[in-house]
């Protein structure tokens, strides 16, 4: 991987402009799994308030880009993308809701990201941020600028950037505890709602593609992409790659979901261990509050009775 600096001024913000050309050859045991010759080119855009997070992407992990070309199935990684970050105070950062850390545009060979909304799910790290939106433009490229659902499109991100990790586990458990399963079109439209919902739907579109990968292989992805790019619909896609329906798959994919597996991960993470200990604290809590509220009436009602005794005592006393 090489890194060549310029300074540049014509991004309105101003600042430096790092461009950063990714290219790396690393030989794995299986040629299936060979790391692609050439990597995505991301030439990042920073004002100098954001300096050292452009410096941070020129340090990321080049080789985890061959991971997405692989899943995309892409051979030549196209155009070099722009990476701008942007300040929480300019303009295009009101205008885009606050819980979204970065957008794609794949029409523009562009992304835009907001470093300073980094930290919680769906965006963990600088890492898995760029990465995500890099195979958002990948996956356009494989498509040859096809539609793609949102579900798809952000589950094969999700895919290519992340493990399915403990984490995700648990996530996944939870929401299908605290909700239950969604239909597609249900799932599609979760994107377009809040912060929580578009977590949601993050997680749930990530174990959906997680299980395509799973039910038709490896290549289910780049083949339906493929097809896209050839002209079908998604929908033709999808059933020419896996002989089934979307709504068919995800039906199947709510029967065999959170499985054992799943729930033993759940129950072992430690949120769920933390949360435990949280409500069983909770509960300890509010009972020492009842024994002491039930002890202080008991007191106060055994004053009572030996004041009114007392009283009476008075009453009934005479000077001899």
């Amino acid at each position: 991987m090489s890194l060549s600096w310029s300074s540049s001024s014509s991004w309105a913000t101003g600042g430096a402009i790092i461009t950063l050309a990714v290219w790396a050859s690393i030989g794995l045991p299986s040629a299936a799994l060979a790391q692609p010759a050439a990597l995505p080119e991301l030439v990042v855009e920073a004002p100098d308030d954001l300096s050292d997070v452009a410096d941070r992407i020129g340090q990321l992990d080049a080789g985890r880009l061959g991971a997405v070309m692989r899943l995309t199935g892409l051979t030549d990684p196209g155009r070099a993308i722009r990476v701008v970050l942007v300040l929480e105070r300019s303009r295009i950062a009101r205008d885009t809701a606050p819980w979204v850390a970065a957008f794609a545009d794949a029409g523009r060979d562009l992304i835009v990201l907001f470093p300073d909304r980094i930290g919680t799910y769906p965006y963990d790290s600088l890492e898995v941020v760029v990465h995500h939106e890099v195979a958002h433009i990948l996956s356009a490229r494989a498509a040859g600028g096809g539609r793609l659902p949102r579900w798809f499109n952000e589950g094969v991100a999700s895919t290519a950037e992340r493990s399915w990790s403990l984490a995700n586990r648990s996530r996944f458990i939870w929401e299908t505890v605290v909700a239950g399963e969604v239909s597609v079109t249900e799932l599609e439209g979760l994107f377009g709602e809040g912060r929580r919902e578009s977590a949601r739907a993050y997680v749930l579109s990530h174990a959906f593609v997680r299980s395509l990968l799973q039910r038709f292989g490896p290549g289910a992805v780049r083949r339906i992409l493929a097809r896209v790019a050839a002209g079908d619909t998604f929908d033709q896609a999808f059933i020419t790659v896996t002989g089934t329906t979307v709504s068919r798959a995800a039906r199947l994919f709510w029967r065999s979901a959170g499985g054992w597996e799943e729930w033993l991960t759940f129950v072992a993470s430690p949120y769920t261990l933390w949360s435990a200990m949280t409500a069983l604290s909770l509960v300890a809590i509010w009972r020492h509050r009842r024994r002491r509220a039930a002890r202080r009436r008991r007191w106060e009602d055994e004053e009572r009775a030996e004041d009114e005794e007392w009283e009476e005592h008075r009453r009934n006393y005479r000077l001899h």
